[in-house]
């Protein structure tokens, strides 16, 4: 209760600093567009005569604090030039026309990656460009060069990647699409690998407690993700991918004005995997065969007063991997070799509608939904799971402002229904789920120097009553490129025991769940200090931030009490995550940029009445990236080096001498780099992963005996592989 009458406390005084500053200045908004009405994103907009500006976010628009006297610089690469005299109390539109000059073969892009500056909430915009700096081959591997989400190898069999935010797994981050709900559910453990990282435009990663608009499930951060549109896309952009361990990727997206109101995007990607990897020569596996179709289809209709959305998603998702010998289709029961599978089969319909009132561009209606049924078969040896979910989700939304633009609102309601249908083992695990849900959001923007959001939901759910989430987020500008921000919230969410958990599945241990699993129910509080240190002429931008969760409920997975059995159970104790991280970026010259960062974890949960570091997390990590491009970047070059420190390890003592594993893994460090050289007609890249090839000494517990009592593969610290080369090729043609 302590946590709960700090938060109380921590929001009263936030929301006191509603009446403590005045200013002199205007806000001004408006929207950058192109003579197509296609949104400008990371336009520049800056004071004119003044380093003082801002940039568009993922819909063009932008929001700045100026004198009435003052005029602005709209800027954008390939782009003229404009200097206006902005209009103020409306949201003006404005158009930039693509510049005559020819930069050489390629095009050069916004800046990559940056916090938004005068968001009250802490979040990092992530754009196309930034993605490229790798192979980016899905949702998991986007995040190879930045330094807020870690990214690691679940098990030793299934070839999973799994992220981390602020030291908590990524099952506590809420991943929406374009503000759809999307990896969650029993897609909680495998959907980032169905989301291709070339169907997507940009990428906004909060940390801390998220916007009450989306949800209650938001307990460590939100990562919206904004794919290719409709209306601004390129006509035709192919991606094809070849690695040397065997695997081959085509993905190819198109996208076209149907007439002057309605335009299409059509996505589509296809992978192929059909190589036995073994380099540890253990006789298993280092990577599932694996072969993926995946198709997504968006129309939008674009009109002076109703604006429409509607799409759909297929995706058939197959795995074989295990021992050597064991391939798509073979019988987990009668088969001689330990298999692993999974076969997955999703199909989604969604859409957005919204009603605009032109003369009133702060006032809108919109409405966003989306249903899904979801399929998984899945095989670990001689056990078998089979899982369906039938998900529909509805979000009707009002916005408006009380008096004026400063202070700003959302309500609106919500419905979530799921249908959980689940056998593991000839046992039956059904349930559903129905959550009503209401919300109001505050936003007080009187310029620049400082924002403000707060606001609450409240959502009934049909199993476990009540949910109150309250959140609120501050920033405070303490000059041009300094500011504070602090924010709070509460989170919800319901466990799923068994798909969550898969990893451990892969393994002779007993799964075993004691109770019936109650809410995951968490507190996070924290905030960050954005500023800068100049050196000459120079600046080097820091962001230091700090995070701190605590949970009132979890779900606790126990690998110490016995190597025999994996124990689920409610929480019952104390578990928290303190998480900190500094981060610099500088310039060293026009073409050398540098980032590097420091992040410190202290993540315990309680286990068998004892407080202990949970498992597999560094405490310590530190990351550097160096990236160059030459003249009109028709060459780029790109590299991440990251620490690892060391990470607890569950504990085996009661296995054999000769199975027993250290209490702690080793540190590590990880390589990767890649270098790209750009045509008129796109680029092609070469690039390493893992690049030292460092690899984890025998990852696969008595591997020799996989159906004996001691044969585990879940205890996995490091990458299994080794060292991976790739080579790709990107083309475009541009709409005309």
């Amino acid at each position: 209760m302590n946590h709960i009458h700090f938060f109380r406390r921590f929001m009263t005084a936030n929301l006191l600093l509603i009446h403590t500053f005045s200013f002199a200045q205007e806000q001004v908004s408006g929207k950058v567009e192109d003579i197509n009405h296609k949104p400008l994103v990371g336009a520049t907009v800056q004071i004119l005569g003044t380093t003082e500006g801002t940039v568009t976010n993922t819909d063009g628009i932008f929001s700045i604090l100026i004198e009435k006297d003052d005029k602005l610089v709209l800027s954008f690469v390939g782009y003229q030039n404009d200097t206006i005299a902005p209009v103020f109390g409306q949201t003006k539109h404005y158009k930039l026309i693509e510049s005559n000059i020819q930069l050489g073969d390629i095009v050069v892009e916004a800046e990559s990656s940056s916090l938004d500056e005068f968001d009250a909430k802490h979040t990092e915009l992530i754009l196309e460009s930034e993605l490229l700096k790798a192979a980016c081959c899905n949702l998991s591997e986007s995040f190879e060069t930045n330094a807020s989400v870690d990214v690691s190898f679940s098990d030793a069999v299934s070839g999973a990647k799994v992220i981390r935010l602020l030291g908590l797994d990524g099952r506590y981050v809420q991943i929406n699409r374009e503000n759809i709900p999307l990896v969650r559910g029993l897609s909680g453990r495998y959907g980032l690998g169905f989301i291709p990282g070339t169907w997507i435009q940009s990428i906004d990663l909060g940390k801390g407690a998220g916007t009450v608009v989306n949800g209650y499930e938001s307990m460590v951060g939100q990562i919206n993700l904004e794919f290719k549109k409709p209306e601004n896309s390129e006509k035709l952009y192919v991606n094809a991918y070849a690695n040397s361990f065997g695997r081959f990727e085509l993905n190819t997206n198109f996208a076209t004005d149907l007439n002057e109101k309605w335009s299409t995007v059509l996505l589509a990607h296809g992978d192929y995997f059909d190589f036995e990897l073994d380099r540890n020569d253990d006789g298993f596996m280092d990577l599932p065969r694996s072969r993926q179709i995946n198709i997504f289809n968006k129309y939008k209709y674009q009109g002076d007063k109703f604006v429409s959305q509607i799409g759909y998603n297929v995706l058939r998702d197959e795995k074989a991997g295990g021992q050597n010998g064991f391939d798509f289709g073979s019988d987990h029961l009668s088969s001689e070799f330990y298999g692993f599978s999974n076969n997955t089969t999703r199909i989604e319909v969604f859409g957005k509608t919204g009603l605009l009132f032109p003369h009133k561009p702060y006032k809108g209606w919109g409405l966003i939904y989306s249903g899904s049924y979801q399929k998984i078969e899945s095989g670990f040896g001689r056990r078998l799971y089979e899982g369906e979910e039938t998900t529909f989700y509805g979000n009707l939304i009002f916005q408006n402002i009380i008096g004026n633009s400063f202070h700003q609102y959302k309500t609106g309601a919500s419905i979530l229904y799921d249908d959980f249908d689940e056998v593991f083992q000839n046992s039956s695990f059904n349930r559903q789920e129905i959550v009503p849900g209401a919300y109001f959001e505050y936003s007080y923007l009187p310029g620049e120097q400082f924002s403000l959001t707060a606001g609450s939901r409240v959502d009934y759910h049909n199993l476990f009553g009540t949910y109150f989430t309250p959140r609120i987020h501050a920033r405070y500008q303490i000059k041009p490129g300094v500011n504070v921000r602090l924010s709070g919230g509460r989170g919800y969410r319901t466990p799923n025991a068994i798909t969550e958990n898969i990893p451990f599945l892969i393994s002779s241990r007993e799964f075993i769940v004691q109770e019936e699993l109650e809410p995951e129910v968490s507190w996070n509080t924290g905030g960050s200090l954005a500023t800068f240190v100049k050196i000459g002429q120079k600046k080097v931008n820091l962001v230091f931030d700090y995070f701190y969760t605590y949970f009132e409920n979890q779900m606790v997975v126990d690998q110490d009490a016995s190597s025999d059995a994996i124990f689920i159970s409610n929480l019952n104790g104390d578990s928290y995550a303190h998480s900190f991280q500094l981060e610099s970026s500088y310039d060293i010259t026009e073409r050398l940029k540098a980032k590097a960062a420091y992040k410190y974890y202290d993540v315990r949960t309680t286990l068998a009445g004892e407080l202990r570091r949970v498992p597999y997390i560094s405490r310590d990590r530190l990351f550097f990236n160096l990236e160059y491009a030459t003249k009109f970047e028709k060459w780029k070059a790109d590299a991440t080096v990251q620490w690892f420190g060391r990470k607890r390890l569950p504990n085996t003592s009661d296995k054999p001498e000769i199975f027993q594993q250290d209490g702690f893994s080793p540190d590590f460090v990880l390589v990767n780099a890649q270098i790209s050289r750009g045509f008129r007609w796109g680029n092609i890249y070469l690039g390493s992963e893992n690049l030292l090839n460092f690899k984890q000494d025998n990852p696969i517990i008595d591997a020799e005996n996989p159906f004996g009592e001691n044969f585990d593969a879940s205890i996995v610290w490091g990458p299994v592989p080794g060292r991976l080369v790739y080579v790709g090729l990107r083309y475009k043609i541009k709409r005309q």
